[in-house]
């Protein structure tokens, strides 16, 4: 075993020593770590030994770049890596997980390794990530081929770890990267932050809803603090949404049969849609006016079946089938989906 700092020198021998099949400790932006050639599955097999780690649980890699990263994950997770690389994000996807560094001299010997490496951080199961040279030699380095030392690392944390699977993100591993937390289990609202290209995490609020007579925009207000009050996360967007028409709020219907008899009372009117929208403590309030079609008894039946409205509120939606029920509105179009855009352009959560 030697040991090496990260200069020409030790760029060189680390290169050899991992493209012949070694393992070596080796610098990164976050912690050090334990790296062997993705395709020398014998060094990779003493990553597991030398760490003391699970065998079912997979050890991620470290790319050169984006491109090098889509390669393993695929472009659309390389995509949401890239807004935060190089850095200390990693990606999981299609069942490998991937990050690249932001340290120099790592990536270079990434890209003399043929673009990317399988990399563990240099601890034992469990303990501490080191984050000096000389803890992770007392830690796994007198059993590797050789340690690159370049002092202390600058993040001093394991990389944040999301999975990105179908559009969505969950998070894996608190870190040093977060993202927009939405406190809504509203499909409407994450297909809204998903087309304006924003990366986000849910998490459903359980916060107990209030209806306060007479006063639609306190009620929006209320509602939508009090669910984000109630996730735990640094950065959390909450929402609620009602329609108001003759002095009366109406919320989610309890079952189809009162959805039926709300799109009865809406049939051929004038009704409001009010939408509160809270962001780390700020609130806004958003309306649009939206006229509805007379409608038969027939189509109210068809449209129930249809869309099935038991979750939304006012019991329609205007963008699924909404064509059906709307004959025109005022306003914002997101904010009758349930989130309005204004709001998140005000607090900068898209430009």
């Amino acid at each position: 075993m030697k040991i090496l700092t990260a200069d020409e020198a030790g760029l060189a021998a680390a290169a050899d020593v991992l493209c012949a099949g070694g393992v070596a400790v080796i610098p990164t932006d976050t912690v050090y770590g334990l790296a062997a050639h993705p395709n020398r599955p014998e060094a990779v097999a003493r990553l597991y030994s030398i760490k003391a780690r699970d065998a079912k649980k997979p050890i991620a890699l470290l790319a050169a770049d984006a491109d090098g990263a889509a390669a393993f994950v695929g472009a659309d997770a390389a995509r949401v890596g890239a807004k935060h690389w190089p850095g200390a994000l990693t990606v999981v996807a299609q069942g490998e997980g991937v990050r690249v560094p932001a340290h120099d001299w790592t990536r270079r010997l990434l890209a003399r390794c043929g673009g990317a490496l399988r990399v563990t951080s240099a601890n034992l199961s469990g303990r501490r990530a080191a984050t000096a040279a000389e803890d992770a030699l007392r830690a796994v380095g007198l059993s590797a081929d050789l340690v690159i030392d370049d002092g202390v690392s600058p993040g001093g944390t394991a990389s944040t770890v999301v999975r990105v699977e179908g559009g969505r993100l969950d998070v894996l591993r608190e870190g040093p990267v977060t993202f927009l937390t939405l406190a809504s289990g509203s499909p409407r609202r994450a297909k809204i932050l998903a087309a304006l290209g924003v990366d986000f995490v849910v998490a459903k609020s359980d916060a107990a809803e209030v209806s306060i007579p007479h006063d639609p925009e306190r009620t929006v207000r209320e509602n939508a603090l009090a669910k984000g009050r109630a996730v735990a996360a640094a950065h959390v967007l909450s929402a609620d949404t009602i329609v108001w028409l003759d002095e009366r709020i109406y919320g989610k219907p309890r079952d189809l049969a009162e959805a039926k008899a709300f799109l009865h009372e809406l049939s051929g009117r004038v009704h409001t849609v009010f939408t509160g929208v809270a962001y780390d403590g700020d609130v806004q309030v958003v309306r649009s006016d939206v006229t509805f079609r007379a409608l038969s008894d027939a189509q109210i039946d068809a449209y129930v079946a249809r869309v099935k409205p038991t979750d939304r509120a006012g019991a329609y939606d205007i963008d699924e089938s909404g064509d059906l029920l709307v004959a025109s509105y005022t306003g914002s179009y997101e904010n009758i989906m349930g989130l309005p855009v204004e709001p998140l352009r005000d607090w900068g959560i898209v430009a």
